[in-house]
């Protein structure tokens, strides 16, 4: 089914169908590790041929919960490189990092309960354990190190202007 949009913005206006294009997306077997109070699951990804790189979801639980919560998404991406948080926020927050990887590695495991609170998961970042978090790099260096390349691959229909803004950035 083709998306349309209100074409004269007013609510009233006759929809007209928006251009879609299909985006590809290969993705790598996932791998994880666990270090203070955090389970990290990363995987590579390519957009297209747009952009790719490793994207980390970061999994946490909040105190005397039954099930863990995707906290944070890291797409620490060669072009755009960007996190969201909470991991569902469509919204990126730009990344702006020579070694996006080494930022990635230094973010998580300095700043995690930060993050947490930023993505609205306090009791999750008041729970960690610091020390531990803090000694996680070659952990992380490793699960990253180790990562295998795509071998799956999927395609989403996406506004063609969405595409076009991603192969413009």
């Amino acid at each position: 089914m083709a998306e349309t949009t209100d074409t004269r913005g007013d609510g009233q206006g006759t929809d007209a169908p928006v251009p879609m294009a299909k985006l590809e997306i290969r993705k790598g077997p996932d791998a994880e590790v666990s270090a203070g109070g955090l389970r990290f699951v990363a995987c590579r990804r390519e957009v297209g041929e747009i952009d790719g790189g490793i994207t980390l979801y970061v999994w946490g639980r909040e105190p005397r919960a039954e099930s863990e919560v995707e906290v944070l998404r890291m797409d620490l991406f060669r072009e755009r490189p960007h996190y969201h948080a909470p991991a569902e926020r469509q919204e990126e927050t730009r990344i702006v990092a020579d070694d996006v990887v080494g930022w990635g590695i230094d973010a998580l495991t300095s700043r995690a309960a930060s993050f947490a609170d930023e993505a609205g998961y306090g009791a999750i970042g008041a729970a960690l354990d610091g020390e531990a978090l803090r000694g996680a790099g070659p952990l992380l260096r490793d699960l990253f190190d180790g990562l295998e390349e795509p071998n799956e691959v999927s395609y989403f229909e996406v506004p063609q202007s969405v595409l076009d803004q991603l192969a413009a950035d």
